[in-house]
């Protein structure tokens, strides 16, 4: 009889032992997949920002290492509408563009898509009018992760308040 006892305890002490195993890799799994995800999305961030203080204050050039082979068409087309006159304007601010981006979320493995909080910009225009400084303008770009780096995927100029279709 002791010894039926002292069976069933260990079978309870391996299941609970087995429980217990199982429970802890479980949370080590998800906790490893949570540290990815943050990191990816601090990749994506960095991008998205590092992209829109270049893109905002009207350094193409420094812009494209941040953006997709098909987006340079764009990035070109921005660079060849900018006038004398959105020159000038530009030259009577004090503080450049500053960026920072307010959410981002993986939309996907290799997706994501970034909301731009974006103050001190030059809103340019395409009727032939002159840019215009505003305190403040969202934009919404996407990314792509490609060879482990987060790019921006441009399909348009990014305009204020609407989502950058891509």
């Amino acid at each position: 009889m002791f010894q039926s006892v002292i069976s069933r305890f260990a079978g309870a002490c391996r299941t609970l032992a087995a429980g217990l195993a199982a429970t802890v890799c479980a949370a080590v799994a998800t906790s490893c997949a949570d540290g990815a995800a943050d990191k990816e999305e601090k990749a994506a961030e960095a991008a998205a920002e590092a992209f829109a203080s270049c893109y905002f204050n009207y350094d193409f050039a420094g812009a494209r290492p941040y953006c997709t082979e098909s987006s340079l068409k764009w990035l070109s087309f921005a660079a060849s509408n900018v006038t004398q006159t959105d020159l000038d304007v530009l030259k009577t601010q004090r503080e450049g563009a500053e960026c920072e981006a307010d959410d981002i979320e993986l939309t996907a493995d290799t997706t994501a898509e970034a909301v731009l909080r974006v103050t001190n910009v030059m809103l340019a225009d395409t009727l032939g009018r002159p840019g215009r400084i505003v305190d403040e303008a969202v934009f919404t770009v996407k990314l792509v992760r490609r060879s482990g780096r987060w790019l921006v995927r441009m399909e348009g100029l990014p305009q204020s308040g609407k989502r950058n279709r891509g």
